[in-house]
C-alpha cells in the first residue's frame, strides 16, 4: 500500500519529468557552482528523502532501513541518469555530466536528512 511518502515521491518525480523533459532553450553553463546546479541537487534531494522515508515505512523487518536506502538511492540516482540521458533527445535540451552530479549530490543530501530524522526520532 502507498503511504503519503511515496504518492509524495511519485508525484515529485512526474513534476521532475515535465520540468526536465519540456523541450526549452539549451543554454550553455560552464560554472560548476551554479543555482542551476542547486536546483539539480534540491530536486533529487526531496525525491530521495521522499522515496526512502517511504520505503522505509512499507518494509518490515531487521534491515529494513538498509534496504529502504539501498533501494531508494538506486532508485532516485538512476531517475536522475535516465533523464539526463533522455534530455540528449530532446529539442533545444543537452545532457550535462555535472547536472547528473548534482542529480547524485541531492540523493544523497536527501539521505542525509532522512537519517538525521530517525537519529531525532529515537
Amino acid at each position: 500500500m502507498l503511504n503519503k511518502y511515496l504518492i509524495g515521491s511519485i508525484i515529485w518525480a512526474i513534476l521532475i519529468l515535465i520540468l526536465t523533459l519540456t523541450p526549452g532553450k539549451s543554454v550553455p553553463d560552464l560554472s560548476i557552482f551554479s543555482y542551476d546546479k542547486l536546483g539539480h541537487g534540491f530536486v533529487f534531494f526531496v525525491l530521495t528523502f521522499l522515496l526512502i522515508s517511504g520505503l522505509y515505512e512499507n518494509l518490515k523487518g531487521s534491515i529494513r532501513k538498509k534496504r529502504a536506502i539501498y533501494i531508494g538511492i538506486t532508485i532516485a540516482a538512476s531517475y536522475g541518469f535516465l533523464i539526463e540521458g533522455m534530455q540528449s533527445i530532446i529539442p533545444d535540451r543537452s545532457m550535462e555530466t555535472y547536472d547528473a552530479v548534482a542529480n547524485v549530490a541531492g540523493c544523497f543530501l536527501g539521505l542525509l536528512l532522512f537519517n538525521i530524522r530517525n537519529k531525532l526520532k529515537a
